[in-house]
């Protein structure tokens, strides 16, 4: 989440974001929840190997992935990652490196956050991170995989909870 509001100024390519299915829809997604689990140094070993292996990356999809989600009885559940995500038919991660004996969809019960789901139709963008704007946002925090609370937010109700977020996150000097 803190990637949505900390981006720096200079010249970019808009990254391919997540995608969550949730009310009959498909949407994008400004999180990465699966980011939190290559925190852990098993398994960003596991996917630093696929990487080396040539599952290559973009510029719009430089942390190497793709994930589609979706939001069922106020759950979060990966359904599936993908691997260069610029790819016309970009190559499925097998999900069993990451969570052994499970199939998709695997509830993320190892997310914590803020998921940010913009709507509406898009607008102008500066053509870096995830910066393309939206009359809408639907800000879902979740607690373990489960959705606790959610709020809509307008554009501008979005920037100032955005740049709050970055001014909490900054340490006290």
């Amino acid at each position: 989440l803190l990637l949505c509001g900390c981006i720096g100024s200079a010249a970019a390519t808009e990254q391919i974001p997540d995608t969550v299915f949730m009310g009959g829809q498909r949407h994008v997604m400004h999180a990465e929840p699966f980011g939190m689990l290559l925190d852990q140094p098993e398994h960003w070993q596991t996917f630093r190997k696929l990487l080396d292996a040539g599952a290559g990356r973009c510029s719009a999809n430089w942390r190497g992935y793709r994930g589609d989600w979706e939001i069922t009885d106020d759950r979060l559940y990966l359904k599936r990652l993908v691997s260069n995500a610029c790819a016309e038919s970009p190559p499925e991660i097998d999900l069993q490196d990451y969570f052994p004996g499970q199939q998709p969809p695997i509830p993320a019960e190892w997310f914590t956050g803020v998921l940010v789901v913009p709507q509406g139709e898009p607008g102008g963008n500066d053509h870096m991170g995830y910066s393309t704007q939206y009359p809408h946002y639907l800000l879902l925090d979740i607690r373990a995989g489960q959705v606790v609370a959610q709020k809509k937010l307008d554009h501008a109700q979005f920037q100032a909870w955005r740049e709050a977020q970055r001014k909490a996150s900054v340490p006290a000097q």
